[in-house]
């Protein structure tokens, strides 16, 4: 029993094929001119005519719809994913993630499933990619954490933690230690070392120092609808929560904005900036609205 296929490859001298092409007919039962008929014509020449055996029939799968193209693409995908856990990577799921080929991944990397890696990616070791999390040409350093978010066009440097449920945007680098938290957002911006954005943050076009804190709902306001300005954060800064921040604007060294202020003019190095309403309290107001309890008596 022959087992073995035509895969429809071939390999020829060109001037005889052209010569063979010549002698070629249509007189079969469909008809038509058939490539292999040249086989024939070489050996009555006797041309020099071989046969080449793939290691790995996978290697001549057709793909002439969606369904074979998944079937190929699985293929390919199994040989990436086994590649990285000879050079000792772990996948918990290897079945469930999409690495392209000019991916690096350093040994001891644990990889969750669901987990997209694209373009120029580079994980270094020790990292772990959590459930979720997709990245594209970007570089992770080593012991960096990222749970369940997205990573474009940025670089990571060791010890980062980003996640769950951030967007790292194109143009960002993230310093030794940093940590970005869920729902923060960072767009061509440098985070400098050990600097905290834990919560519900935008920070675009800005630089910002280190061992500064970022509070909930601060907002770096960097667009005006024709331009984009810069925000600078110094050292140690303490940005406090729901701050909005209009650039162009410069915030020092040591300097503190109070929560829920918007600032929009320099805040000096060691100071304060408090930009928001006094509190105004009445008080017994409330139990003149018609759905005050004392009403219901």
């Amino acid at each position: 029993q022959i087992k073995e296929i035509n895969t429809g490859t071939y390999v020829f001298d060109n001037k005889r094929l052209f010569e063979a092409l010549k002698n070629i007919t249509t007189n079969n039962a469909q008809g038509e001119y058939y490539l292999t008929d040249v086989i024939s014509i070489f050996r009555d020449h006797k041309e020099k005519v071989g046969a080449y055996t793939l290691r790995d029939f996978n290697e001549s799968l057709g793909v002439n719809d969606r369904v074979a193209l998944a079937t190929a693409e699985a293929v390919m995908r199994q040989r990436i994913t086994k590649k990285h856990m000879v050079n000792g990577v772990t996948f918990q799921n290897p079945e469930t993630v999409y690495i392209e080929s000019d991916v690096e991944i350093a040994p001891d990397v644990l990889i969750e499933g669901n987990v997209t890696l694209k373009g120029k990616t580079r994980i270094a070791a020790e990292c772990v990619l959590t459930n979720g999390t997709y990245i594209v040409d970007s570089e992770i350093g080593q012991g960096s954490i990222i749970t369940n978010s997205m990573i474009e066009s940025s670089t990571l440097a060791s010890g980062v933690t980003v996640g769950p449920y951030a967007h790292i945007r194109p143009g960002t680098s993230l310093a030794k230690d940093v940590h970005i938290g869920n729902f923060v957002e960072v767009k061509g911006s440098h985070i400098g070392e050990k600097t905290k954005a834990g919560h519900l943050t935008y920070i675009g076009n800005a630089q910002v120092g280190s061992k500064v804190n970022v509070g909930a709902g601060t907002i770096t306001v960097n667009y005006d609808g024709q331009n984009k300005y810069q925000t600078v954060i110094g050292d140690y800064a303490f940005i406090g929560s729901n701050s909005t921040l209009i650039a162009p604007l410069e915030v020092g060294d040591n300097a503190l904005t109070a929560a829920g202020s918007t600032i929009s003019k320099t805040v000096p190095a060691d100071s304060i900036a408090i930009g928001r309403s006094r509190q105004v309290t009445k008080e017994d107001y409330a139990k003149r609205l018609p759905h005050h309890p004392s009403r219901s008596k």
